[in-house]
């Protein structure tokens, strides 16, 4: 290897279809942290995560699984919350917890994905 090899080393290959799906992955879950305020943006997540599921990584694929499931799961506790809303504020104590739970799995997740780690058990319901 010569002086100049050293020097100037090669560049970095070009991204690949990993690094895309990982960006993807990582959308999905700054969306549905975001959905705790806005509502919407957990639909865009778990759109994109379906539709991206097919084509990524076994260990995406095991985050996108996991933001869907988080996705059904949260809409299910906010649906139960608001059909008991009218219950001595149970149903606002079953939202707060849900928003609560949701927030904690996406940000697991986040952070798993970032770490390049997938989960253990990403149809479970907790974390």
């Amino acid at each position: 290897m010569t002086d100049e090899q050293t020097a100037h080393p090669a560049p970095p290959p070009a991204a690949g279809t990993n690094d895309t799906d990982r960006t993807y992955a990582l959308v999905c879950y700054i969306l549905q942290i975001l959905s705790v305020v806005t509502g919407l943006t957990a639909i865009v997540a778990v759109i994109l995560a379906y539709v991206r599921m097919t084509e990524a990584p076994e260990w995406i694929k095991n985050h996108y699984t996991y933001q869907i499931r988080t996705f059904w799961y949260g809409l299910a506790g906010m649906v139960i919350g608001i059909l008991t809303v009218w219950v001595l504020g149970l149903g606002l104590l079953i939202m707060l917890a849900t928003a609560i739970w949701f927030i904690i799995r996406a940000v697991v997740g986040l952070i798993r994905l970032t770490e390049g780690r997938s989960h253990t058990d990403p149809r479970g319901f907790w974390i």
